[in-house]
């Protein structure tokens, strides 16, 4: 299926929407930074009703903070390991794919395993939020590490997944996991017990944004996707790709997305 502009997305879609999930670095964010734009987009969508989820491999502390501090209805962290969500009187609320401890231990295993690989590859090192993880291990190529170690980067993932280990890269870091879960199998948790959305639902009333290939798992299940411009350097490896795409990149596509939306809305 061939991608195609924003201006496609039809008004019946946009006024069908309740939720718009979306991935952080690099979709919300652009060159490291919150665009004040894209601020006023999430306030603007909340207001007008429309719960924005971040979907993001960052570092549970980090979603802690997005979570209390933006206007967002909740985050789902590292990778879909966790929902963080709030209650009415906007205290959060951790719940994780299985239970934490376990998981903890898990990612004690993962960060062993990781160690033993990143021998081979000086120029990659642990993210600097590793500390703040609560469930996986986060390599950095491209975040604090410049210029980018791609090369580096994708023979590491070879090296990982010839271990089993389940990893993913995102725009700065290769994510590495527990199996059984993704992006997508907990944003279909969280719609369906925490907002009681059946999978028909979540068909119309769901749009998801991203911007690399650990998104891959929500384009190829919600029909209501979009990629920002800088997805377009990613598309060639790709097997499932959006179905639409901005004009802007990061996080200036998202507050394009959030206006074409609204527009349409009050349309």
């Amino acid at each position: 299926m061939s991608i195609s502009a924003l201006s496609a997305l039809t008004n019946h879609d946009c006024q069908g929407l309740r939720f718009i999930l979306t991935d952080f670095d690099d979709t919300l964010t652009w060159e490291g930074k919150l665009p004040v734009e894209t601020l006023g987009a999430l306030a603007q969508l909340e207001a007008c009703g429309l719960k924005v989820i971040p979907v993001t491999g960052g570092c549970a502390g980090w979603s802690d903070m997005i979570a209390r501090s933006l206007p967002v209805d909740g985050v789902i962290t590292e990778g879909g390991a966790c929902f963080i969500g709030k209650t009415v009187d906007r205290h959060l609320t951790y719940s994780f794919w299985r239970d934490e401890t376990e998981m903890r231990s898990e990612q004690a295993r993962l960060l062993d395993q990781v160690n033993q690989v990143l021998v081979d590859f000086p120029r990659l090192r642990l993210a600097r939020d590793q500390s703040y993880r609560l469930t996986d291990v986060a390599i950095d190529y491209a975040q604090d590490v410049k210029p980018a170690a791609v090369e580096d980067k994708n023979a590491c993932m070879v090296a990982l997944t010839a271990l089993g280990l389940n990893a993913k890269a995102s725009s700065i870091h290769i994510n590495v996991c527990s199996q059984g879960y993704d992006k997508f199998s907990m944003a279909q948790r969280t719609l369906s017990d925490v907002y009681g959305l059946s999978e028909a639902d979540q068909q119309q009333q769901v749009l998801y944004v991203g911007d690399a290939p650990n998104d891959e798992s929500m384009f190829a299940r919600f029909p209501l996707s979009v990629g920002v411009a800088n997805i377009v350097e990613h598309l060639s490896i790709m097997q499932h790709q959006p179905r639409y795409l901005t004009t802007q990149p990061g996080g200036l596509g998202f507050a394009e997305l959030a206006s074409f939306v609204l527009a349409a809305r009050r349309g």
